[in-house]
C-alpha cells in the first residue's frame, strides 16, 4: 500500500516542525487558488463534500502523513486562504471554534448580504448536522470538530470529525446542502473511518424509518407508557439488547437514565416528524437512546444497528469514475498552480501514486 495516511484516521501526538506546516500551507494555498480559477467556487464546495477529493488535497500537501490530525490543519489553512471575495467563506474548526459558528455566520451573512431568513437556515443546518452526528448516530465518536464552508449563494458543505480518545481513532463525516434531501435520512456524502463498530444506533438509515416514526408516536401519543417505562428503568430494571427478542450477539447496550422533564417538554412541543423531535434542545444522546429502547419495548420496532461508516478505500470504489475525476482535477490544478517546479513535481508524483493505488 502506498501510504497509511488518512486511510488509518488515527491521531498520533507527535511534534512536527514549523517548516512542515508552512510547506503544507504553501502547497494548499496555491492549489486552492488554481482550482478556483480553473473551475468554480461551487465545484470546490462540492469537492470538499467528497472524502476522495479531501484525501487528494491532503496527499498533495503532505498532510496525509499526519493521518487523522490532517483535518484540523487543513481547516486552519482553508480559513487562512479562502476569503469571501472568492465566493466562499469558512467558519468553525476544532472545539471552541466550532461553537463560534453561529456568531461567525452573522459576519459572513453581512459580507454576502444574506437575508435574515437565509442566515437562520444556515444556522439551523449547522446545528442539525452536529445534532445528527452526535445524537441520531451513536457510534462512540463524539464530535470535536465542525467546519462549515458557505458560498455566496447560501449553499454549504460541512466536515465534522469525532474521536475515540483512548484508542486515538477518529471518524470523519461529510455533508453538503447540494445533495441533502433530508437531515434525518441518508444525509451524508460520506462517513469515513478505519474501524467498523460492532454496533451503532443509526437513526438516519433507511432501515430506521419505522423507528423514527415510532419515536414521534411515542412522544406525542403514548406519554403514559413512556412514563411507566421510565419508572421501571429508574428502579433498576435496565433492559439490554441481549434481553430482546432479536438480540445482537455479544452486545450489551443498557438503556440510560434520563430527565423525565425533557420528555414532558418534548411532548408539549408536539413534534410533527423525527427532524422536529431531534431539533429540540432537550433531546441529547441519552434521551434518544431511551426513545430507541421505548420503540423496541412498546412497539417491537428496531432501528438499524449497522455502522454506516466506510473506509477511504471503500469510498474510492463507490463511484470510481467520479473519484478518479476528482483526483485528476486536483492534479490539473497543481500543474497550473504558481508553485515552484520542485514542489509541483513532488506533489504531482504523490497524487499519481495515489491514483495508481486506487486503480490497482
Amino acid at each position: 500500500m502506498y501510504r497509511a495516511g488518512l486511510r488509518d484516521l488515527e491521531i498520533h501526538y507527535t511534534y512536527k516542525s514549523r517548516w512542515y506546516f508552512e510547506r503544507a500551507h504553501k502547497i494548499l494555498s496555491a492549489l486552492i487558488d488554481s482550482y478556483l480559477s480553473l473551475h468554480s467556487p461551487r465545484k470546490f464546495l462540492i469537492g470538499l463534500s467528497s472524502p476522495v477529493f479531501f484525501d487528494a488535497l491532503s496527499v498533495a500537501s503532505f498532510l496525509d502523513e499526519l493521518q487523522g490530525g490532517a483535518t484540523t490543519i487543513m481547516a486552519t489553512i482553508f480559513k487562512n486562504v479562502i476569503r469571501p471575495e472568492s465566493g466562499l467563506a469558512v467558519v468553525g474548526g476544532k472545539r471552541i471554534e466550532g461553537y463560534r459558528v453561529p456568531a461567525d455566520l452573522e459576519v459572513i451573512g453581512r459580507e454576502f448580504g444574506f437575508s435574515s431568513e437565509k442566515l437562520e437556515r444556515l444556522k439551523y443546518a449547522s446545528r442539525m448536522v452536529a445534532k445528527v452526528d452526535n445524537v441520531a448516530i451513536q457510534d462512540g465518536f463524539p464530535l470535536y470538530f465542525h467546519l462549515m464552508v458557505v458560498s455566496k449563494d447560501g449553499e454549504w458543505t460541512v466536515i465534522q470529525q469525532g474521536i475515540k480518545t483512548l484508542e486515538g481513532l477518529v471518524r470523519r463525516y461529510h455533508w453538503t446542502s447540494i445533495k441533502v434531501r433530508s437531515f434525518v435520512e441518508e444525509p451524508h456524502t460520506g462517513i469515513i473511518s478505519a474501524h467498523k463498530e460492532k454496533i451503532v444506533i443509526d437513526m438516519t438509515s433507511m432501515k430506521s424509518d419505522d423507528c423514527r416514526k415510532a419515536c414521534v408516536e411515542a412522544v406525542t401519543h403514548d406519554l403514559r407508557k413512556l412514563k411507566r417505562l421510565h419508572e421501571s428503568f429508574s428502579k433498576g430494571a435496565q433492559m439490554k439488547l441481549t434481553d430482546l427478542e432479536e438480540p445482537v450477539e455479544n452486545i450489551r447496550l443498557e438503556a440510560p437514565h434520563i430527565k423525565w422533564v425533557n420528555l414532558q417538554s418534548l411532548s408539549k412541543m408536539n413534534p410533527k416528524n423525527f427532524e422536529e423531535l431531534l431539533s429540540y434542545k432537550g433531546v441529547g444522546m441519552q434521551t434518544m437512546r431511551f426513545l430507541v429502547f421505548a420503540c423496541i419495548q412498546l412497539y417491537g420496532v428496531y432501528p438499524s444497528f449497522e455502522d454506516p461508516a466506510i473506509s477511504i478505500d471503500e469510498a474510492y470504489k463507490l463511484d470510481e469514475n467520479q473519484n478518479d475525476k476528482w483526483i485528476y482535477e486536483v492534479m490539473d490544478a497543481l500543474k497550473e498552480s504558481s508553485l515552484e517546479i520542485f514542489l509541483k513535481k513532488v506533489s504531482y508524483n504523490r497524487l499519481s501514486s495515489l491514483l495508481y493505488t486506487v486503480e490497482s
